[in-house]
């Protein structure tokens, strides 16, 4: 039988075995040494995204999360950035996929205790979130399959009994909503997250269509479900457009009737359906969740504060410091974003969640696709908002990102409020990033009228918004009159405090490889390496660079994504594809001295910076990153292109050089300039922090003319408060 989608089983297990005890099996402790490697790059990101899980702290109950983060990056890591250990384990498994061999994420019963996601290497077991239940035992344990006790889910019994053991949830029949209890046939309810319909992984979904919905006819037959919590998910779920029972009794009657007229209908195929029912379990499970007491606990206000509400999608965002420091002058703040957490407070800022309701339409017309998203999201905002003003939270400021479309329907429900928005990016079809790089021409001409109707979600907030606040003058300039004399424009502010320079740092890169600022090191760091940010451009001055300077080391930060522009062909990454180009011109010797470093926890960036000789930063004309300012504070000595959004930081020779974006000889000369008059490269460096500290110093700068902007769009009889900054 075909395996589903995560099964804990080995296929064809004798060449398997062959493969493991060939090619894995010598090289285990190197594997164990690998996949820790992995777990410390891939933990302070998680931590910080989601510090608390159902009460408990990281990394307890992130077993999923963890799994899937480790096996995204062990594709795509940099063996050169490894220690020894790890490195052998990464020519073992690449050894081993080369021979045949797969490595595949599998969930299942471990040893009838909990659920467990790890991976099946050949024959192993290798579970990268060994400490995710007691958070003292080893990260990461590998063992062989067959001694694993790993097995898989036989029914949703099976699963009902470990998520009534693992999560301390109670679990029962759906007998609520029938019409969705054939693909959706659980109910749980728990402190932490309430009652919700169970939506399982793909596992059991495959199982239940691939069986006819037997499985869960066969759970459904229970005995009805407690009348209380039939009672609560009922009162919880009116308005939305599902079939109710009248009574538990007449939900199980209906949900079994149900699973037979689907099965007889062949709902089981029908993709469209499935995707139907999908989209109702989302609408009645937020129901469910704003139904929950931590929901229902809106702020409460005092006659003398001002309610604030912040939107960002990813909370806090740009706004990490502005909404605490409003929280401790007395004001009351709330946050609504989109990834559901269950911490209701951050910091003093209250935390409520909304979730769009559906996907972007296939087939949508690619002109009007990204506009249909940002108003799916915009919806769901809108509706939690309702949820939040049912429960009596009025705001007087609301500050929104409204770059993702949330924040687009607010104003119907908040009238009285005053919006301001964040004015990130406004889009042109030339003068900007589009058209800017000739390598990469428009490929279809109507792209031009694309990104016309990129704009609506920007010309619809010029209708309800009352302010604008953007990072940069350039930035605010992107954007049309009238609105353009509504933008302040203020930065979110760099921690100059924090961000100083260290003369005593080091670095050491691959376990042998100890660096420190007496080494010529040469950094370039991005979000993800990609033209936008002039990789290419970087790359290409590699091998010129190697050459004339024999003992530099070249440090790249970065990930293989795209944030911005499109996709390379092929599914290849921008990271290879100009790697591959430069790399015949550059002999073996000169490129052990370029590393790749991925995606740095925060503490290892700052570090990789205070060590940096030179630190390359370019960009097309768009938005300004926030590393080339940090890069400042911490006394770089910087070389970036001579576009727009440069020239507000980088005074050309008195806070760095400024070099054409496409002219990759004068990057050479600039670079080695530095290199070669370090006198030079240190005024460079101090003035550059110096201009950090008197124009983007969050405290002392940023932060102050935030909290001034915020606090005068409560003031409703100045509206002149807000207006164009001088």
């Amino acid at each position: 039988m075909p395996l589903l989608p995560g099964e804990p089983r080995v296929l064809s297990p004798r060449p398997a075995q062959e493969l493991t005890e060939r090619l894995l099996i010598p090289f285990e402790s190197d594997l164990k040494s690998l996949f820790l490697a992995v777990r410390a790059r891939v933990d302070p990101l998680l931590s910080s995204q989601q510090p608390m899980k159902l009460g408990k702290p990281y990394p307890l109950g992130q077993c999923l999360e963890i799994t899937l983060a480790v096996g995204r990056l062990i594709e795509r890591i940099d063996a050169s950035t490894l220690d020894d250990s790890a490195r052998s384990g990464h020519a073992a498994l690449a050894a081993f996929f080369d021979a045949g061999g797969s490595m595949r994420r599998v969930w299942g019963d471990l040893r009838g205790q909990y659920f467990q996601n790890a991976f099946l290497v050949g024959t192993l077991y290798v579970d990268v979130a060994n400490d995710t239940v007691v958070s003292t035992k080893p990260k990461v344990e590998i063992l062989p399959f067959e001694r694993s006790g790993l097995v898989p889910l036989a029914d949703y019994r099976h699963w009902a009994r470990i998520a009534e053991r693992y999560w301390r949830t109670e679990v029962w029949p759906n007998h609520a909503v029938p019409e969705l209890a054939p693909y959706f046939p659980l109910v749980t309810s728990s402190l932490f997250q309430g009652a919700k319909l169970q939506v399982h992984g793909e596992y059991l979904m495959r199982m239940t269509l691939r069986d006819g919905f037997e499985p869960s006819r066969s759970v459904l037959r229970d005995a009805p479900m407690p009348k209380a919590l039939f009672l609560q998910i009922s009162r919880a779920i009116q308005g939305v457009a599902v079939t109710e029972a009248v009574s538990p009794e007449q939900g199980r009657a209906l949900a079994l009737e149900y699973c037979d007229r689907y099965r007889v209908k062949a709902w089981h195929r029908d993709q469209d359906r499935i995707e139907r029912m999908k989209q109702l379990v989302n609408e009645v499970n937020l129901a469910l969740e704003w139904d929950s007491p931590n929901a229902l606990a809106v702020p409460k206000t005092t006659a003398s504060s001002t309610n604030i509400l912040f939107i960002h999608q990813n909370f806090p965002g740009q706004f990490k410091f502005l909404a605490p420091a409003l929280v401790e002058r007395g004001h009351t703040v709330a946050a609504m974003r989109m990834r559901r957490t269950e911490m209701a407070e951050w910091q003093g800022v209250k935390l409520f969640s909304y979730r769009p309701l559906r996907g972007t339409t296939p087939g949508m017309h690619p002109w009007v696709s990204d506009f249909e998203t940002k108003t799916i999201r915009g919806e769901a905002c809108f509706r939690a908002a309702l949820r939040m003003k049912a429960n009596g939270f009025i705001p007087d400021v609301i500050i929104a990102h409204h770059g993702w479309g949330e924040s687009l329907f607010l104003k119907d429900v908040w009238p009285e409020a005053r919006l301001g928005v964040y004015c990130e990016f406004f889009y042109h079809p030339r003068g900007a990033d589009v058209g800017f790089d000739p390598e990469f021409p428009t490929k279809d001409e109507g792209d031009v009228c694309r990104l016309r109707l990129r704009n609506l979600n920007n010309l619809l907030h010029f209708e309800v918004a009352d302010a604008g606040i953007s990072p940069t003058q350039w930035q605010a300039s992107t954007f049309p009159e009238p609105f353009r004399s509504k933008i302040q424009v203020m930065h979110d502010g760099i921690d100059t405090d924090v961000l100083v320079p260290n003369p005593d740092v080091s670095l050491t890169l691959n376990g042998n490889i100890l660096l420190t600022r007496r080494d010529e090191v040469i950094t370039f760091v991005n979000r993800n390496l990609e033209p936008y940010r002039g990789y290419h451009i970087f790359m290409r001055a590699l091998p010129e660079l190697l050459r004339r300077r024999p003992t530099a080391r070249v440090l790249i930060a970065g990930g293989d994504d795209v944030s911005y522009g499109t996709r390379p062909e092929n599914g290849r990454t921008w990271k290879e594809i100009f790697a591959a180009e430069v790399r015949p011109q550059i002999g073996d010797a000169d490129w052990s001295r370029v590393h790749f470093l991925g995606n740095l926890p925060y503490p290892h960036f700052v570090a990789l910076l205070q060590l940096s000789r030179v630190h390359v930063y370019l960009t097309y004309p768009f938005v300004l990153s926030w590393s080339l300012l940090e890069a400042m504070s911490l006394g770089c000595s910087i070389v970036a292109s001579d576009t727009a959004p440069l020239r507000e930081a980088i005074v050309h020779d008195e806070t760095g050089l400024l070099v054409d974006f496409f002219d990759v000889s004068a990057l050479v000369e600039s670079v080695c300039a530095l290199l070669d008059d370090p006198e030079r490269a240190e005024r460079l460096g101090v003035n550059a922090r110096a201009f950090a500290r008197s124009h983007y110093d969050l405290r002392s700068v940023c932060l102050p003319r935030q909290l001034q902007w915020v606090e005068s769009l409560a003031a409703v009889d100045a509206p002149e408060a807000v207006g164009r900054s001088a």
